[in-house]
């Protein structure tokens, strides 16, 4: 079964995009489609694609990578195609993010029941799944980008759903235009490794950056470019990866997608666009291997991130600004595991992270409104997952864990503490300004949470019969936290440190940054060059002479030139159609007379030419 599943794999990438245009088209055309029957499609969309990525999890052969590829782009020998490419990273996390998606898009048919433009959320929920599945399935680099770009899009989309607020409006430009940084990077790294490979490898099709092809194309880059250029390379690609993922520097853009709906907070945040930048590294780990110094960079953004963002989360009052601040730095424990080479630590944790997070968002309260009793007991069941004291969270966090050194062990449980310090505070805060009720919750919703911590587990009992770790220090570590963080609420404990919490509070003043002290660089720019253009280009004399002095010179030839020409040729057409019009005076005599001068003027021509090569041959 899974052979045949694998030999229809593009039906995952199918499937979505053709619900996507069934509820658009439908509503273009003004054709009536129930909302239960979108919410049925796009249900079973997910669910299939989780089933069918399951299915062929369950029974992989490694040595078996099917693709379906054809040409796309032909430019002489330069081919680049379009298609498939499913080893087993790429399964594993359309797995999580199909399954991810089935129980968002289960909480959303009740959370957005009374939504206006229902059909629309659900439409680019589909386009979604669609753009990721694209992107983790693709057999290069170009159509990595395509569907990198689309993911952008539709990202954007979902964040400005609610464009006619103001402020959501503007988050969804914001994080659009910041992740321009990682689209740029990327696209140039491409650019760069394509060119080379077709100029100097010999081998045409190597430039279209395929996968399969990678370890032999890092080679070639690494034997046939300098050393810093490769680096250069190697750079772009983190860069791109550390956008996209939320790293130091640009985790500010994180915090700007809050102002999404709850369910596209919980999909962006857990298994979808912030993994993406993740997914590239391990797709890229060939080059990071030949210049080990980019592992160490990669590992070092990691940890950076995650100590920074875990103290920006320490010191928020909003759930979702915690959330978000707490994502990049569980990302940045992914690419701390990465750039240790521990490759398997990094995907079980991104998995556990994914069905973890989710949890967290969708069963926090909405705006001014009293928090579910149920949903506070699940989102501390959550926060213990998330700060490696239960079920998946704890068996990745150790995985991770055993491959640090010294070092970044110890920075490890700091991040342990400090993790389990912001989840708690979060919510005995949020319990405290909020309330608490008893009320059953929406039998839907609750289905969606039964379904999150039952993917915990089952995550938490694969891991632990198929790798060796222990409790240690991390475990401990957070432990401690949630005893601190309780003593300290009870005795109404906490304070505020002086420099710290102001550093963190604000994000370390990069947000400030960038919108303060970069827009300022920028319009000063601007405006430098716009009086370069109004003060010197325009109003500069011998600048505008020389600049019109083409203009006049070609003017005045065409004036005085090429309209002649053209007046001439007319006027010896017009005057050989009058001399031939006299010609046809329908006399024989003068028709015989004509042909006797043409004959003897073409035979006097014939003997003169004669002559003339006669003697330039004797001669």
């Amino acid at each position: 079964m899974a052979d045949i599943i694998l030999d229809n794999i593009y039906l995952i990438l199918l499937l979505p995009l053709w619900i996507f245009l069934i509820i658009m088209l439908g509503r273009f055309f003004s054709v009536y489609v129930n909302k239960a029957v979108i919410w049925s499609l796009t249900l079973l969309s997910s669910f299939l694609g989780a089933f069918l990525c399951g299915s062929v999890l369950f029974k992989f052969n490694s040595g078996i990578i099917p693709e379906n590829e054809i040409p796309f782009l032909k430019i002489n020998d330069f081919i680049i195609n379009m298609g498939i490419h499913a080893d087993k990273t790429a399964l594993i996390f359309a797995f999580v993010l199909f399954t991810v998606s089935f129980i968002v898009q289960l909480f959303s048919v009740s959370y957005m029941r009374e939504e206006k433009k229902n059909y629309r959320f659900f439409a680019l929920l589909n386009l979604f799944n669609f753009s990721m599945a694209g992107l983790l399935f693709s057999p290069n680099l170009f159509q990595t980008y395509f569907f990198w770009e689309l993911v952008s899009i539709v990202s954007y989309l979902l964040i400005g759903f609610e464009y006619g607020k103001n402020e959501k409006s503007n988050a969804s430009k914001k994080v659009f235009i910041i992740n321009r940084i990682g689209d740029t990077a990327l696209i140039a790294g491409i650019i760069l490794c394509s060119y080379f490979l077709y100029s100097y490898s010999g081998n045409a099709s190597l430039a279209s950056l395929s996968f399969a092809d990678m370890n032999v194309i890092s080679t070639i880059l690494y034997a046939y470019t300098s050393t810093p250029l490769f680096f250069i390379i190697c750079g772009l690609f983190i860069t791109a990866a550390a956008v996209k993922s939320a790293q130091f520097p640009f985790y500010t853009w994180l915090q700007d997608a809050m102002e999404a709906k709850l369910p596209v907070s919980a999909l962006l945040h857990s298994a979808t666009m912030v993994a993406a930048g993740v997914f590239l590294l391990i797709r890229m780990i060939p080059f990071f291997n030949l210049a080990g110094i980019t592992l160490k960079i990669i590992g070092l953004i990691g940890i950076v991130t995650a100590v920074m963002c875990s103290l920006c989360a320490s010191s928020q009052n909003h759930p979702k600004k915690v959330l978000a601040y707490s994502t990049s730095a569980q990302l940045g424990l992914m690419f701390l595991a990465i750039g240790m080479l521990n490759i398997k630590a990094a995907v079980a944790f991104f998995a556990a992270h994914a069905f973890i997070k989710s949890l967290l968002f969708l069963t926090l309260p909405d705006k001014e409104k009293c928090w579910n009793y149920w949903n506070f007991i699940l989102f501390l069941l959550g926060g213990l997952a998330l700060s490696g004291l239960l079920i998946s969270g704890m068996a990745a966090k150790e995985m991770i864990y055993q491959s640090l050194n010294p070092v970044y062990s110890v920075i490890f449980c700091i991040i342990a503490f400090i993790t389990a310090f912001y989840i708690t505070r979060i919510a005995l805060v949020i319990s405290h300004e909020y309330g608490l009720e008893k009320t059953k919750p929406d039998k839907t919703e609750l289905t969606s949470y039964i379904l999150l911590i039952l993917m915990n587990i089952i995550l938490y009992w694969y891991l632990r019969n198929h790798y060796e770790y222990k409790v240690a220090e991390p475990f401990w570590s957070a432990l401690t936290a949630w005893v601190v963080v309780y003593i300290l609420y009870t005795k109404n404990a906490f304070w505020k440190v002086p420099i710290l919490y102001p550093l963190s509070y604000n994000g370390f003043y990069l947000d400030k940054f960038y919108t303060g002290t970069i827009v300022k660089i920028y319009n000063r720019f601007t405006g430098f060059l716009a009086r370069i253009e109004t003060g010197i280009f325009s109003n500069y004399i011998p600048l505008l002479w020389c600049a019109k002095l083409p203009v006049k010179i070609t003017g005045w030839i065409e004036e005085n030139i090429i309209n002649k020409i053209v007046k001439l040729t007319a006027f010896g057409l017009k005057s050989l159609s009058h001399i031939d019009m006299k010609a046809q005076s329908g006399n024989i005599q003068r028709y015989n007379a004509y042909a006797f001068i043409i004959v003897t003027l073409i035979l006097s021509c014939l003997i003169i030419a004669y002559m003339v090569m006669l003697s330039y041959i004797g001669g």
